[in-house]
């Protein structure tokens, strides 16, 4: 089970992947042969039942809503927020963040390592997840 979520948030999952993962908790639930073990796939059906549209996301759009699947996301800079202060492209530890002073910014996705410092120290709120 933990391959098939492996393989969803890393953009690798399909529809069939779901079934396959509700058919493998059945089985645990079914078969197991002590109470832990029939409560070991519980956590996996539960976030099925109420994340549902999230796991879609995942295998049919290859996207991550939540921007926590490192890759499933992307970092993009809003051209209207951003005033180019230049702040992100100085903590950019991999110098993804292209563009010069007080002009908009960019961040080349095939540089971005995903770790986020650009947006947590953002001062305009310009850096956001594509999805």
């Amino acid at each position: 089970m933990l391959e098939i979520l492996n393989d969803i948030t890393e953009g690798r999952g399909t529809e069939e992947s779901i079934g396959t993962l509700l058919d493998m908790a059945d089985t645990v639930t079914h078969t197991a042969l002590c109470g832990l073990g029939k409560t070991a796939a519980s956590p996996v059906v539960s976030t099925l039942r109420y994340f549902r549209e999230e796991y879609l996301a995942h295998v049919n759009g290859k996207i991550c809503p939540t921007g926590t699947c490192g890759a499933l996301t992307a970092l993009r800079i809003d051209p209207e927020k951003c005033k180019g202060c230049t702040k992100c492209v100085k903590l950019c530890p991999v110098r993804a963040i292209h563009g010069s002073p007080k002009n908009p910014h960019t961040i080349d996705g095939a540089v971005c390592v995903k770790c986020k410092a650009c947006m947590d120290a953002y001062p305009f709120k310009a850096v956001s997840f594509a999805v």
